[in-house]
């Protein structure tokens, strides 16, 4: 795990003060660390684990606001790192495979109930929000008549890129996510 100083943010998030301004005291400081649970496969060909990491957190004297220091591939408000939700999008928009299928290669979960064995809506989630620019930052908006699934391509289409070139397109997915930018 990184020092505090190591990953301090620069500024605060809620206020936008420097956090360690010039001849003065500092603003935002390490308010020790929580675990973060982190769900999907380890590697593209891996397995699905449920797994933790532990991550900073920091506190900003100014205003009070909360921060959380995380490694790159984990996004705000999912559970699911980055590169488990490209190699989903991947699977399911550019290979075809089914939400079944899908589901089965990234979640850690293998007991679904009776209305989740045909559909898994976070996958759906996933997509729409790929769609709207809530997961991978894309170069221009999506067409209006775009669906779910075109969303999805279009978001593991753009990971994909990011990733060297002569993967397989599962790695090349899984490497884009973890490779992302916001």
């Amino acid at each position: 795990m990184p020092s505090t100083s190591e990953v301090r943010p620069a500024r605060c998030h809620g206020c936008g003060a420097a956090s360690r301004p010039h001849g003065a005291n500092l603003v935002v400081h390490g308010d020790g660390t929580r675990e973060r649970q982190v769900r999907g496969p380890a590697s593209a060909a891996g397995p699905p684990e449920l797994s933790s990491v532990r991550v900073r957190r920091f506190e900003c004297q100014r205003c009070g606001a909360c921060m959380v220091v995380v490694p790159r591939e984990i996004l705000p408000r999912r559970l699911y790192t980055a590169s488990a939700i490209g190699l989903a999008l991947a699977l399911w928009a550019l290979m075809g495979a089914t939400e079944a299928a899908t589901r089965t290669r990234v979640s850690p979960f293998t007991i679904v109930g009776a209305a989740a064995v045909a559909r898994w809506m976070t996958l759906r989630r996933w997509a729409t929000d790929a769609g709207a620019g809530r997961l991978f930052a894309t170069s221009r908006a999506p067409p209006a008549g775009f669906v779910r699934r075109q969303h999805a391509e279009r978001a593991a289409a753009a990971l994909v890129a990011l990733a060297a070139a002569g993967l397989p397109l599962e790695q090349a997915a899984f490497t884009g996510g973890a490779l992302h930018y916001h």
